[in-house]
């Protein structure tokens, strides 16, 4: 496979000094992507666990016995 083809994302940012000079600029390619995508998925799952849980808790009804 090619890198172009393991590219998620390419961004080119370019800025101007003056009129009169070439245009200097840096292109940053993402190489990791799948690893970032994976890791958003892995937290959005652990939110939704999370927030599962914290609904049990709030509507937790706790029950006593004499000791």
């Amino acid at each position: 496979m090619k890198d172009e083809e393991k590219m998620l994302g390419v961004r080119k940012y370019d800025k101007a000094f003056s009129a009169d000079q070439e245009e200097p600029g840096i292109t940053l390619v993402l190489e990791n992507g799948e690893d970032l995508k994976n890791a958003i998925k892995k937290a959005q799952q652990l939110s939704a666990e999370l927030q599962n849980v914290l609904e049990h808790i709030k509507h937790f009804d706790p029950k006593f016995r004499l000791k």
